[in-house]
């Protein structure tokens, strides 16, 4: 089905602008809940489950978090991705909340953990409850290259450098510095974990083919966008 893209409304996504706290592995006892992390503090605890839940470690992440969080976490996305950014951390009644940004595809969590003393056996299962507000976009790659070919097609440096690896934007200015606004989306099509999307600039009859990795826009990567193509 053909597309035209420009006109589309603005992007949500948002741009990376402060360094990451979840990075690196979760601590290998977690995959079986062996020993004991009961005064591991909250903060701490929070930012393992949230780095287990955004790799994937699916076993990790059902240690820390009760059931029904480790429901909610993995019904919103799978896996949560790498770029929650820890912004805040508030107690209450037992409980200390803890603030994450996701500086790829925005949206806000908060996890509740029990507070060093009043946990369980073991301290694990202790995030009990995560909330998402205004939730992280989900974009595919169809939709992703067309962000980008809107971005270049306008001349914005800052979002077409977003969404596209440092080779692909110098493919695209190669091409031209402003992509204009006559690109169409005209197919698409999947190949060794890529998704290839194709547009005709409807002046002269020119292709465009924006290769995504499906890999790294599952894990929340920006600059997903990583070939260009043009004939």
């Amino acid at each position: 089905m053909i597309r035209r893209i420009m006109g589309l409304g603005a992007t949500t996504a948002l741009a990376v602008t402060a360094p990451l706290v979840l990075t690196g592995a979760t601590p290998a006892n977690a995959a079986t809940c062996a020993g004991s992390v009961a005064g591991v503090s909250a903060t701490t605890y929070a930012d393992r489950l949230v780095r287990a839940w955004g790799s994937g470690n699916t076993a990790a992440a059902n240690c820390y978090a009760s059931a029904t969080t480790s429901r909610t976490l993995f019904g919103q996305a799978t896996p949560g991705g790498i770029h929650w950014r820890r912004t805040g951390v508030e107690g209450a009644a037992g409980t200390i909340y803890v603030t994450y940004h996701d500086d790829a595809r925005g949206g806000n969590l908060t996890v509740g953990v029990q507070n060093v003393g009043l946990r369980g056996a073991g301290g694990w299962h202790a995030a009990y409850t995560a909330r998402f507000s205004n939730e992280p976009k989900a974009w595919n790659a169809v939709q992703w290259s067309d962000n980008l070919v809107r971005a270049w097609g306008r001349g914005d440096a800052k979002w077409t450098a977003y969404y596209a690896t440092p080779a692909a934007v110098r493919q695209l200015h190669g091409v031209a510095a402003v992509g204009g606004s006559h690109w169409t989306q005209i197919g698409s099509e999947g190949a060794a974990g890529t998704t290839y999307v194709t547009y005709r600039n409807d002046v002269t009859r020119h292709t465009l083919v924006i290769g995504v990795s499906n890999v790294g826009l599952s894990q929340g990567d920006a600059h997903a966008a990583y070939t260009v193509r043009y004939h």
